[in-house]
């Protein structure tokens, strides 16, 4: 560090952690300037010319300024005064002249003593205080300001006559384009392009630098009014307000340097995690917009960071051993009782900010900016994040289903998934109610196929003098049993009311709706809510008036059975003489009754098979028509599915291919294969595993029989019997499976020259799986990524070629937060927060001065020691960071 940076670095103003951005003013000049708009013809005295500079400063948001007055720095003394009252970080400096005629802007840290900076105009080859002086050369100026310190800007370098690009060209131009100690250009917008200024911006040859120069707008400003022009300021990204920060900045222009408004994309930002309890107890972190790195040594929390995150979002691993790794985390590392909470800015339902809290191991609770719980899950305020613990990636690269799995987060397809299950569920319960109802209707037949034998026996007694004198009882016999008949129907009807009384519906339609009352739709609302609730008190009503219909009844059958047995006892009581005179008379009256009371209960249940047909058509229609939807829904989501995947292509700028495939998982349909058959089932499994199967056109052919069976699938005898043999049962479980869709990734191996070479993943590196799945993460979605130390499955070739230029592209996009060790991906990928942790074991916490970005030298050396690679790692990318 320079002698000027170690006596002014404590007097620069913190900011909020890690690097944000801040709008710089670079050539202010004070009110002694001298010039066509010198402000002392416009203003009365200095307090005037400063107070409305500083407060158009204020207005637009402008925290940061250069003054830089003609070889001169005591003018600025005042100025710089009144700005740090204001809370405005003055940066101190001159203007120089070079032998050239170059204008430079020479810019000092806040708080430089004045007695170096006209120490610096001397070595210029300048005199304080001599507007109109001539220096040295550009090449000598710009050698001798960066040994100080300072930072130097052609300024106005598209202007004629003073501007670096303006009558100047050929050898000259390049050697001071080229050299080394340039990072920056001032451009004037409202001038014109000036010679070579596209080439040597886009670094064409023969200005083909190793690095870029920033572009930056820093007009000369003499009166407020200038800093309402485009040309007025640029927003820098900086941890700090500092020179410092603008060095480092001006190192990385693509992603720190802005002459526009660097506005974010409207989306959800995680803004704050804290933990109450457990490993990290008592840890808080604020996170910028777009990517913070958690670095530290073995068991110093980052894991479990980025698993509670996981845990209190309430988002599911999809691989298994991502799973087995998270329940771990939670069970041992956060432990009973840790409270972990997020803040986070939302843009659904409504822009707020609201708070998530979790405690393991109960669910997750999200509160509104009042600190007031609400109905709404982690998902609806934050959107689909997503997270991937370590080495969770290079697992899902060997599950094409996963891929799938991965794709409908970035995109939902829009209830299509829940509609599926709904679906599913609605053929489930079809298939008990067609259960039920066919084993009623083989119990029924099954009694009734007694009705021949026992019709048999009535006739034998036809002829003989007891079916005529017992004519009349067997009448009353058949009497009775309308009165059972009747009694069993009454008894079912009260059973169903019942079940439906007992139901959840009631309480769900009575139930308050909240939040109604916050809203500025509150009586449209409440006409909503009382028109459910008005059907839950007609339902309840007609409940009530079901169950005192079926007691009415009872009640009625009852008195009619009374009254039957009162009109009949004459006639039953005669009929007692009859059968004691059949059975002296060696008849066997009884019998006869016997089975003549079978035979009539009997022929009223035969009333029932007419119903019973109709619910048997119903029900199947009803499944057909299930089974329909369920074909449209799995048509909607394959369809679904191919537009993601049109668009994840399209984002990934053709690095990566992707493909819909139908998933190689069958064990659902094996499993039922097995449970409903004997015998081999060779043929039957190939059939079931071959990629283009379908259910639907496998359970047809299975109805159709065993021509069907041969020629669709080759499943032929004993095989073909077993299935044909399994029935329906078999037929409409598998109706209710559904082959998931699958996708196929493919990564252009070509290293970026000549033809692309897509590989699919099984048949690459897994580092280069891992790297495909990163890059499709990387391409398709705006939600936060949570990830833990990518770089230990990915392939290094492309986390130089691609990887970093994806997380640079994503700035103001997306938020990442990712654990490392890595140098390359908070370094080039240019993190705005690195957050190293510290710990003994036992638990863990932020290490000292171990928040900010790399523009900061703690930051700096905390990540050279902890890194891979140490200090040597971060000196071949030295330009990147700093001097």
């Amino acid at each position: 560090m320079s002698e000027v940076d170690q006596d002014v670095l404590e007097t620069v103003p913190p900011n909020k952690v890690g690097a944000s951005w801040f709008r710089a003013a670079l050539q202010i000049n004070p009110y002694s300037y001298k010039g066509k708009a010198q402000p002392s013809r416009i203003f009365a005295s200095e307090n005037d010319y400063n107070t409305a500079l500083l407060d158009r400063c204020e207005a637009q948001g402008i925290s940061i300024i250069a003054i830089t007055d003609h070889w001169s720095v005591d003018s600025a003394l005042q100025l710089v005064a009144d700005a740090e009252s204001r809370g405005i970080v003055a940066l101190p400096g001159f203007e120089a002249n070079s032998s050239e005629g170059i204008h430079l802007l020479v810019i000092f840290e806040a708080g430089t003593r004045p007695g170096l900076i006209n120490a610096a105009i001397g070595k210029c080859g300048g005199v304080p205080g001599q507007d109109s002086a001539t220096g040295d050369s550009y090449s000598r100026i710009l050698t001798e300001m960066a040994a100080m310190g300072a930072l130097v800007i052609p300024a106005h370098a598209n202007v004629a006559s003073s501007g670096l690009l303006t009558g100047r060209g050929g050898l000259s131009l390049v050697e001071m384009v080229m050299h080394s100690d340039l990072h920056a250009i001032g451009i004037t917008p409202s001038v014109g392009e000036a010679g070579q200024q596209k080439a040597i911006f886009r670094r064409q040859p023969p200005f083909d630098r190793q690095y870029p120069i920033a572009m930056i707008y820093s007009d000369d400003v003499c009166h407020p009014d200038t800093l309402l022009k485009p040309g007025g300021s640029t927003w820098f990204k900086m941890s700090r307000r500092s020179l410092a920060g603008i060095k480092h900045a001006v190192h990385i222009p693509s992603t720190r340097v802005s002459v526009v408004d660097p506005k974010s994309s409207p989306r959800a930002i995680i803004r704050e995690v804290s933990w109450q309890g457990g490993f990290i107890d008592g840890v808080t972190l604020t996170l910028p917009d777009d990517m913070t790195n958690l670095i530290g040594g073995r068991g110093t929390g980052k894991s479990t960071i980025v698993e509670s995150l996981r845990f209190v979002l309430e988002i599911d691993p999809l691989g298994a051993a991502a799973r087995s790794d998270h329940d771990g985390i939670v069970k041992h590392v956060l432990g009973v009782g840790t409270t972990v909470s997020l803040v986070v800015e939302a843009i659904s339902p409504t822009a707020d900010r609201y708070t998530i809290q979790r405690t393991v191991p109960g669910p997750a609770v999200v509160l509104d900016s009042s600190g007031t719980a609400t109905d709404l899950r982690p998902e609806d305020v934050v959107g689909s994040v997503e997270i991937y613990g370590q080495h969770e990636l290079a697992e899902l690269a060997n599950d094409n289903t996963a891929v799938a799995a991965m794709l409908h987060r970035f995109n939902p397809s829009n209830g299509a998934q829940t509609d599926r299950k709904d679906l599913v569920e609605k053929l489930v319960d079809n298939r008990e109610r067609f259960d039920r109802a066919e084993g009623d209707r083989e119990r029924l037949e099954d009694e009734l196929a007694d009705l021949d034998r026992l019709q048999a026996q009535a006739d034998r007694f036809k002829d003989t003098d007891v079916a005529k004198r017992l004519e009349d009882l067997r009448r009353l016999q058949q009497d009775d049993s309308v009165f059972k008949e009747v009694g069993d129907r009454v008894a079912e009807a009260d059973k169903a009311i019942a079940e439906i009384a007992a139901g959840d519906l009631l309480t769900t339609l009575a139930s308050s709706i909240e939040l109604i009352d916050e809203s500025p739709q509150k009586v449209t609302l409440q006409r909503a809510a009382a028109a459910g609730q008005a059907l839950g008190v007609a339902i309840r009503a007609a409940i009530e008036a079901l169950k005192a219909a079926a007691a009415d009844a009872k009640l009625e059958l009852a008195g009619a059975k009374d009254e039957w047995e009162a009109a009949t006892a004459g006639e039953k009581a005669a009929h007692d003489e009859v059968l004691r005179e059949l059975r002296v008379g060696g008849l066997e009256p009884e019998k006869y009754l016997t089975v003549s009371g079978q035979l009539e209960t009997l022929k009223t249940k035969a009333q029932r098979i007419p119903a019973s047909d109709k619910l048997l058509k119903d029900l199947a229609k009803e499944r057909a028509s299930l089974v329909r939807q369920l074909q449209v829904n799995q048509t909607a989501m394959a369809k679904h599915l191919l537009d993601t995947i049109r668009d994840a292509n399209k984002a990934t700028s053709k690095a990566i291919n992707l493909r819909a495939v139908q998933s190689s998982d069958r064990r659902e349909l094996i499993a039922l294969v097995k449970s409903n058959t004997v015998g081999q089932r060779s043929t039957i499994m190939a059939a079931l595993e071959d990629e283009n199967f379908s259910v639907a056109q496998f359970v047809m052919a299975a109805r159709v029989g065993a021509v069907d069976l041969e020629r669709l699938y080759s499943i032929k005898g004993a095989q073909a019997n077993a299935l044909i043999n399994a029935g329906e049962p078999l037929f409409r479980k598998l109706e209710e499976c559904c082959i998931d869709q699958a996708v196929d990734v493919y990564l252009d191996t070509s290293s970026g020259a000549g033809a692309a070479t897509f590989r699919r993943l099984d048949q690459l590196s897994k580092g280069q799986r891992a790297t495909a799945l990163l890059m499709l993460l990387l391409g398709f979605s705006s939600s936060p990524l949570v990830i833990d130390q990518p770089e230990d499955d990915l392939d290094n070739r492309f986390v130089f070629r691609e990887i970093v230029k994806r997380l640079r592209k994503l700035k103001g996009h997306r938020q990442i937060i990712a654990s490392t060790h890595n140098a390359n991906i908070p370094v080039l990928g240019d993190a705005e927060l690195i957050v190293v942790l510290a710990g003994d074991g036992s638990r863990a916490w932020v290490a000292a001065q171990g928040l900010g970005s790399l523009d900061e030298p703690a930051i700096l050396a905390h990540a050279e020691d902890l890194l891979e690679g140490g200090r040597d790692a971060f000196n071949d990318r030295k330009h990147l960071y700093g001097f």
